[in-house]
């Protein structure tokens, strides 16, 4: 070890108790000023593996000869360890994999332990398994010769959720610095917890996220599908609209709707309302029917779940030789468009009142057909009420998006519509938005 890694162990661990009242006062505030840098650090870095092995590497430069960080995040339990000189060995296993007794218990009781270790042998090797799970660290840290550890518990918002083991070269311990040591688990804890709190949202997020809009669509002979989903807050990577497709190849059911708010409360309500439709699908296939069954559970479960409106348009699918029949019911959402071969477009007008407002409400439905060709396109309002510079998006424009497109694939009116949007919204927030588009283009015979 250089000598200057050793003089910046001392200015943090060297023994206070008989320094000049100068001294002491210029030792705790290297420390203060340790401690916030670390804190900073480790809070800063969204990726908790990294974060640990940051960690890891921090203790090491300026403190300790060996350093350990457990936690455990969901059921996962993330390890990070090293010592002076040595690579960083990291580990993920899930908890169910078993964890030394000693350091099981540790991380249940929550509590500062200082661990003397035997001077050789296989006491001294057992000792240290129990703390060091990894086998090579353990290997490295009995030839270092360590003769203490302190294990220190890492807790935030009232629970322990890891431990942080340190041990210094033979010779050196931890004195008088147990206070010290006790903020340093302190200050840890709170960043790693913010890291494991937004890596866990974010695990939340894409899960619910392919839940909600699965990209792989089906493969359906004689129609062609395309959707496009962007979401309002980026960082969350889901929101309240949604987009459904399933059922048998000649019997399909289509779901586009939007939930009041944002976020995953919003992708949490969505993917209620895409069950009970999946559900009531199997019972009726009209859909106007499953509208207003969704709608009677989503009124009779509002007060539980303290859950607001939501629109939705649900289409039956159906091909009937050159031509595919098309059942739809409208929940107070944006009329469908139908895209003709020619260039014709059309409004499938339906009206009904939105999901989760009154029970006992009934559904209409349209009947359309479409040709070879011919594509029908459903939208959320975060198509039209994209706010640009002066004005909203507007049914004007979206026209104007579709307009020379009839006959090309969903893909290319999908495309032209997200363009034409984002052109107008340029860097503003926007509203969650999703476009699903469906051509027949049935299979020659």
């Amino acid at each position: 070890m250089t000598t200057s890694v050793r003089e910046r162990h001392a200015r943090l661990l060297a023994e206070s108790r008989s320094a000049e009242p100068r001294a002491r006062l210029a030792q705790a505030s290297t420390r203060a000023e340790f401690l916030l840098r670390l804190s900073r650090t480790v809070s800063a870095i969204q990726n908790p593996q990294r974060a640990l092995e940051t960690l890891v590497s921090v203790l090491l430069e300026d403190m300790v000869d060996v350093a350990q960080v457990v936690v455990r995040t969901g059921q996962w339990q993330l390890v990070s360890g090293a010592v002076q000189g040595g690579s960083v060995h990291n580990t993920a296993s899930r908890v169910v994999d078993g964890t030394p007794a000693d350091l099981e218990n540790a991380l249940r009781r929550g509590l500062h332990d200082d661990v003397v270790l035997p001077k050789s042998g296989a006491p001294r090797r057992r000792a240290l398994a129990a703390f060091l799970p990894d086998p090579e660290l353990a290997a490295e840290v009995d030839a270092l010769g360590c003769e203490q550890l302190a294990v220190l518990p890492l807790t935030a918002r009232g629970r322990s959720f890891g431990v942080l083991v340190i041990g210094r070269a033979p010779g050196f311990g931890f004195g008088d610095a147990q206070n010290f040591l006790d903020d340093l688990a302190a200050r840890v804890a709170v960043g790693l917890d913010a890291t494991l709190v937004v890596a866990e949202s974010r695990y939340v997020a894409s899960v619910l996220r392919r839940s909600l809009a699965p990209t792989d669509l089906p493969q359906v002979p004689g129609l062609r599908l395309a959707t496009y989903y962007r979401v309002a807050h980026q960082s969350q990577e889901l929101g309240g609209d949604f987009l459904d497709v399933h059922g048998a190849d000649d019997d399909l059911i289509l779901l586009c709707g939007d939930v009041a708010g944002k976020g995953v409360e919003a992708a949490v309500h969505a993917k209620r309302i895409r069950n009970a439709v999946r559900t009531a699908s199997h019972v009726d296939r009209s859909p106007g029917w499953i509208l207003g069954l969704t709608n009677t559970v989503l009124v009779n479960e509002a007060e539980e779940f303290s859950e607001g409106m939501a629109t939705g348009v649900c289409a039956r699918l159906r091909p009937d030789g050159d031509r595919l029949r098309v059942d739809l019911a409208n929940a107070g959402h944006p009329p469908a468009l139908l895209l003709r071969a020619d260039g014709t477009l059309e409004e499938v007008a339906t009206e009904g009142v939105a999901l989760a407002l009154l029970d006992g409400v009934t559904y209409t439905e349209a009947q359309v057909t479409l040709g070879p060709l011919d594509s029908l396109l459903v939208y959320t309002d975060g198509v039209t009420e994209a706010r640009g510079v002066d004005d909203l998006f507007g049914d004007r424009r979206l026209r104007d998006a579709l307009r020379g497109f009839g006959g090309l694939p969903p893909s290319a009116l999908i495309e032209s519509v997200a363009v034409a949007v984002s052109d107008h919204l340029g860097e503003r927030a926007h509203d969650d938005i999703a476009i699903f588009a469906v051509q027949f283009s049935p299979e020659p015979s």
